[in-house]
């Protein structure tokens, strides 16, 4: 398994136990998480700080957090593409939506994440 791959599902194992040690270990203070689309939520978030508390901020609108469903990892020596099923509930609205991650990944650590939604027109509704 090429070591990035290995670092996306290590990642992903760390949200799903809430591990937040381990998941600050792979974010340096450069890390940048892209978020598209048109939602509140939507922007580039710096950081730790920044990054932690985007993630805050999505467990307590949504009571708990989004379901991340790791599908597939593909990665090189650069990158890796995550593909997720994402699920969850808001206001008694559900999402379940496809979501596709490219990581740029320097030395062990995430350099930056970009979220895209299969229909992002129903990610930045759940958020509405």
């Amino acid at each position: 398994m090429n070591a990035n791959e290995k670092l996306v599902r290590d990642f992903y194992e760390a949200m799903g136990r809430g591990d937040g040690k381990a998941l600050a270990t792979a974010i340096g203070p450069e890390t940048q998480w892209i978020i598209l689309g048109e939602s509140e939520l939507a922007g580039t978030y710096t950081g730790p700080d920044e990054i932690f508390d985007f993630w805050k901020v999505v467990y307590k609108k949504t009571g708990g957090g989004l379901g991340l469903s790791l599908r597939d990892v593909l990665a090189n020596d650069e990158r890796a593409v995550a593909l997720v099923d994402v699920t969850g509930s808001r206001d008694g609205n559900a999402l379940e939506e496809r979501q596709l991650v490219e990581y740029e990944i320097k030395d062990s650590r995430f350099v930056s994440g970009t979220f895209v939604y299969e229909r992002p027109w129903v990610y930045d509704a759940f958020w509405e």
